[in-house]
């Protein structure tokens, strides 16, 4: 299947009106209708992530992953977003949300744009499938056509659970995500529960065409009268659930938080249900059985023809061999600056240093902490923790410098979705070595990225930063790109170490001059901001403002971006996923422009630049401008201060991805993507790869800040 590079599936609907097209005038417009509604905003996003998978010049297995991603993306969507939206339905029929939607009109748009964008998945999986047979992995679908793989499927079987009740009975225990088979006789049913997602997929004997894989849940519904000799089988098929996942807790109760989070999690596997998908070619009495049995209406019951959670098939993208059928590998460099240095501290303290991942190696991170637990001059660490891996060398090297006696303190945010239990794990570890675990922040979550290290020197103590735009979790510095600044700068240190004192007390943000922090501060910061442009456009000024950020939502945000276009300041934005701004639309936003990059990598850092009537201010930050990430977290954005760093940010990466016309898609003022056209006779930019070669020809020196001041290592470092 070709790829039309100006697919635009669907147009996202406003509140009040039709969007106006490119060139009309905004006049009449109400806030409401300057505003894109963020769940369809979001469907449009992984809408360009399937196009990813329809690309025929993308490699076979990369496709798939993204054919994958696009499932996973939506099981996520569901149990967050569309779980919120029926409770509002449901609790306040009447409420609209700030793009002037009902959610009861936000869910029946969802449930339109969820079958067309599954129909397309279908097509598009068919393809891949396809072009992977020829390329020598043949997986099997279906089953109908033949019974010559029924003997070595069965002798690869997994054990199966089987339950068989009457039609009055109630559902057995279902749990959220995990794939099912249906059986229907008269009178009765079954349930046959798919073992985990992994063992799906079974790998058969390979042949002289390849290897070869079954679908064992397909290959149980075709072979469903086998299964029951003894009963008429009226239907078979495949489905799945998916639960709400908020998880219900009272952070001012008395008594521990862990406890209430754990058990919320407990709980979250008998939740409302809010999806049912079947895959199947129709729908059928047994599929409205199952809906009703689980007290769902019509709008929650998804029928697909395709196979169910297509993350199981991503097994195949980690399989060995087939290395021209996946991109490249990319090999994150050390920059030479590191390996030249006597210590990582001796790097760290001559110049400020900007880490680009996965192009930067992020075991110079690891490194940093493994050289503090390590170094007897180092007396205290601090640290943020979000997400990290089950195995993670960075808590580790934390648990091992508690150990060894130096003061270790970690706030732990046991809140982050789906990644709940391992923190708990984690908070657990750290206290058992020795660190100190900060209290959770009740109903605030702790998403800001930070290090720092105290260390003894010469000259007294002195601080060692690192502040981020990701998490410490290797795995997906290998996947997400992010920033990172190394920096021993004293002002900062001072602010990091307030903040930290903050998060400790679970006392309220203020007197920061150089960060910018939520809850509250960061919000009113950004629309200072914003706003000084706009004074200094419309006082005969340049006015210049480009922010990269994974979603906008805020519509105070967005109104103060409307009113410095209006002024004729110059809004360059790289939004990655969710924006509720309209762009180019004459009188309200004819100056903003919206490009969206996605490739290989997820684009995952946020960087925010505002030209300051020549000062250039440059802050990077784990902060999306919405408003949970402004209210509801404590977050920061801290500033680049070196000149030459500053101008590396602007002029290579932010530069590179507005200029990106490989990978890039724009906004129109419809609430439509088109993918970025390249001119003829303008050299190909991607924005990835380039970063990639930089990279790679050790050309990183642009990360470098200037040199401090000239002086060789210390002599106890030397000696090291």
């Amino acid at each position: 299947m070709a790829a039309d590079p100006n697919f635009t599936p669907f147009r996202v609907k406003l509140g009040g009106a039709p969007a106006p097209a490119a060139g009309s005038a905004a006049a009449g417009m109400d806030r409401a209708e300057r505003l894109f509604n963020r769940d369809l905003s979001w469907l449009a996003f992984n809408e360009r992530v399937l196009s990813e998978a329809d690309d025929p010049s993308v490699p076979p297995l990369e496709r798939l992953r993204f054919a994958t991603i696009v499932s996973s993306n939506l099981d996520e969507f569901f149990m967050v977003r569309v779980a919120e939206a029926a409770r509002v339905a449901r609790r306040h029929p009447n409420h609209r949300f700030p793009d002037g939607l009902t959610a009861a009109q936000v869910l029946a748009q969802i449930r339109e744009q969820v079958l067309r964008q599954k129909d397309r998945q279908a097509r598009v999986l068919e393809d891949v499938l396809e072009v992977l047979r020829r390329k020598g992995i043949h997986v099997y679908k279906d089953f109908n056509a033949g019974r010559w793989l029924d003997s070595e499927i069965q002798s690869l079987l997994p054990e199966l659970a089987i339950t068989v009740r009457k039609s009055s009975e109630p559902l057995p225990p279902l749990p959220s995500a995990r794939i099912h088979v249906f059986v229907r006789f008269p009178g009765k049913y079954a349930i046959i529960a798919v073992a985990q997602r992994e063992s799906r997929l079974v790998k058969l004997r390979p042949s002289r065409r390849g290897r070869r894989y079954a679908l064992i849940e397909r290959w149980l519904s075709s072979r469903a009268a086998e299964i029951f000799p003894d009963q008429e089988v009226i239907e078979a098929f495949p489905f799945k659930i998916i639960r709400d996942a908020d998880l219900r807790y009272r952070p001012d109760e008395e008594g521990s938080l862990e406890e209430q989070i754990v058990e919320a999690i407990q709980r979250r596997q008998r939740a409302k249900v809010v999806r049912l998908e079947v895959d199947a070619p129709a729908y059928s009495e047994g599929a409205l059985f199952l809906a009703a049995a689980l007290n769902l209406d019509s709008a929650g019951l998804y029928r697909f023809n395709l196979p169910l959670d297509l993350r199981t098939l991503a097994i195949l993208y980690n399989e060995k061999g087939f290395h021209r059928l996946r991109y490249k590998p990319v090999k994150p460099q050390v920059p030479s600056y590191f390996r030249e240095a006597q210590t990582i501290f001796e790097a760290v303290r001559r110049r400020d240093i900007l880490l680009h991942h996965p192009y930067d190696s992020f075991d110079i991170v690891i490194r940093l902490l493994r050289a503090a637990a390590a170094d007897p001059r180092v007396t205290r660490i601090y640290h943020t923790m979000y997400r990290t891996s089950r195995e993670s060398p960075v808590l580790a090297a934390l648990q091992e410098a508690a150990r060894r006696g130096k003061k270790v303190t970690v706030y732990v945010e046991i809140k982050a979705r789906f990644d709940e239990l391992n923190n708990v794990r984690w908070a657990s570890e750290l206290r058992r070595a020795g660190a100190r675990v900060v209290q959770p922040l009740g109903r605030f979550k702790v998403h800001s990225k930070l290090t720092q290290i105290v260390r003894t020197e010469a000259d007294g103590e002195a601080s060692y930063l690192h502040l981020g735009t990701g998490n410490y979790n290797p795995i997906t510095a290998l996947q997400y790109t992010d920033l990172g600044l190394l920096t021993c700068d004293p002002a900062l240190a001072r602010e990091v170490t307030a903040y930290f004192s903050i998060l400790s007390r679970a006392g309220p943000p203020s007197g920061f001059e150089e960060l910018l922090v939520a809850p509250g501060d960061l919000h009113r910061q950004i629309l200072k901001l914003i706003e000084d442009e706009t004074r200094i456009q419309l006082g005969g000024g340049r006015g210049w403002i480009i922010a990269k950020i994974n979603s906008l939502v805020d519509p105070d945000i967005i109104e103060a971006l409307y009113r410095a276009s209006k002024a004729g300041v110059s809004v360059d934005l790289l939004v990655r996923g969710i924006c509720c701004l309209l762009p180019g639309i004459k009188g309200l936003s004819e100056n903003v422009r919206v490009v969206s990059v996605i490739d290989r990598f997820l684009e995952h850092s946020r960087v925010y630049y505002f030209l300051a009537g020549g000062e250039e201010k440059l802050y990077l930050s784990s902060a999306d401008w919405m408003p949970r990430n402004f209210y509801t977290r404590y977050e920061f954005a801290f500033p680049v201060k070196d000149p030459d760093l500053k101008r590396y940010v602007r002029d290579v990466i932010l530069a590179k991805g507005l200029a990106d016309n490989a990978k890039a898609w724009t906004l129109k003022p419809d609430g439509s993507y088109a993918r970025v056209q390249r001119p003829a006779g303008v050299p190909p930019v991607r924005s990835q790869m380039f970063f990639e070669a930089l990279a790679r020809k050790g050309a990183t020196d642009y990360g470098l800040g200037r040199p401090r001041q000239a002086q060789p290592p210390r002599k106890e470092e030397a000696q090291r």
